[in-house]
């Protein structure tokens, strides 16, 4: 298969010309668009963002949905911050009890949709709730503190490459890794046809587990680069992180019947999304409407992304 034709098959084109028309406009908007601090900054405000929407892509891809993330970062993101400095042995043990948490939360999520049938709309809308509460008991107003540690490592550069850039290509490198798997290629095949899987004799409840334990190591990753960027707890940081990850995957090409797209569409969507609030901001358009008029716009990408779909069925 040519580069091209897996280009189409996983329907990044269009994702991919819009990439570089928001670009284009960012770079003529903001002249040190392309500067390397400016680059460093733009990828580290984006890497929560595509973690989030690559865990989101994962669930769809097998036909199901996670409304729970958001709150699920921002609940990560309020442990984080709860944790006294020293304590579980100091950074690497509050980010590894911090792991075991976030598989925790994807395991609920799995549990409930794969053994127990519920429809994955309902069910993590109603997880949602359940980590949105639990990040308010720990944290009832923004504050609490993370170390220090992690907002230096995540700020710093190895060989002269920004460590968010590092840790988005180590995300993909895994997906990468995954999707040559039997496990990740089930995933994929899982969303397209679940009775195909099943007839093999494939375990559905095995694979959708291991697909919502896998999105929720990216809502992980997510959580912790969020907090690197605030180094503090907020229970609200996150919400749009749900709708916000959805889009992007629509953008990225990735069908919501499941099956169809790439984790790497959902990566440039959310490039996509956090490029146009950085073209509204260097437009000069007033506050007030600014919020409005990034509606417009995604909604004209997502229309755009819906007509070129039905044009190529």
């Amino acid at each position: 298969m040519t580069p091209a034709t897996s280009l189409k098959q996983n329907g990044l084109v269009p994702v991919l010309g819009m990439s570089a028309v928001i670009v284009a406009v960012n770079a003529w908007l903001q002249p040190s668009f392309f500067d390397a601090s400016s680059i460093a900054s733009n990828l580290a405000s984006l890497a929560p963002l595509i973690l989030v929407s690559v865990a989101q892509a994962i669930v769809i891809l097998n036909r199901e949905l996670d409304l729970s993330m958001g709150a699920g970062v921002s609940l990560l993101n309020c442990l984080l911050a709860s944790f006294a400095p020293y304590s579980l042995g100091g950074v690497p043990g509050q980010l590894a009890a911090t792991l075991g948490v976030a598989l925790l939360l994807g395991a609920t999520n799995g549990v409930l949709v794969a053994v127990l049938g519920l429809p994955s709309l309902i069910a993590t809308f109603a997880t949602s709730a359940l980590w949105f509460g639990g990040a308010l008991a720990i944290m009832p107003q923004p504050g609490g503190a993370v170390g220090e540690a992690i907002g230096d490592a995540y700020y710093a550069t190895v060989a002269g490459v920004p460590v968010p850039l590092l840790v988005i290509a180590g995300a993909m490198a895994l997906w990468m890794l995954v999707s040559r798997h039997r496990v990740g290629r089930w995933i994929v095949v899982t969303g397209s046809s679940p009775a195909a899987v099943f007839q093999a004799g494939i375990s559905l409840i095995r694979v959708r587990l291991g697909a919502y334990l896998l999105a929720w190591f990216f809502v992980f990753l997510s959580a912790v680069a969020i907090s690197a960027q605030t180094l503090s707890g907020d229970a609200r940081l996150a919400q749009s992180y749900t709708l916000g990850s959805i889009a992007a995957c629509v953008i990225g090409g990735i069908s919501l019947r499941g099956g169809k797209g790439s984790p790497w569409g959902a990566l440039l969507g959310a490039v996509v999304l956090g490029v146009i609030g950085n073209v509204i901001y260097f437009a000069g358009i007033p506050s007030s409407w600014q919020e409005f008029t990034k509606g417009l716009i995604v909604v004209g990408a997502l229309g755009f992304i819906v007509f070129e779909q039905r044009t190529a069925r």
